[in-house]
């Protein structure tokens, strides 16, 4: 008798998972990918614009300089006025003190 060898039946090949398949990406997912690009850029642009805006406000001299000097050199003067009503006041005061004292000490002295 003639014995025959039987060969055990291989195991089948596990299954892959589908990621694993070249199949290329969505038309949906495509369309969130461009549009998420799309708007990180124009909000990227949009604060660009106002960040460049605010630097421009904040560099640039005031377009009314010339209103300005002009109420700088007025309250430079009206100073310098009051500086010199405040030396007029102090003489004043000072006059009216040497002129009553006199009187005191004579007054002191009867």
């Amino acid at each position: 008798m003639l014995q025959v060898v039987q060969i055990p039946t291989p195991p089948p090949p596990p299954e892959l998972p589908e990621w694993m398949f070249n199949t290329g990406p969505e038309p949906l997912e495509i369309a969130i990918a461009v549009v998420v690009v799309v708007a990180s850029i124009g909000g990227l642009g949009i604060l660009w614009m106002l960040v460049r805006g605010l630097v421009r406000k904040w560099t640039q001299p005031p377009a009314n300089q010339e209103v300005l000097e002009d109420l700088r050199h007025a309250v430079q003067r009206l100073s310098a006025e009051v500086g010199e009503l405040h030396e007029r006041m102090d003489f004043a005061e000072r006059m009216l003190a040497t002129q009553r004292e006199p009187a005191r000490l004579e007054r002191q002295g009867e």
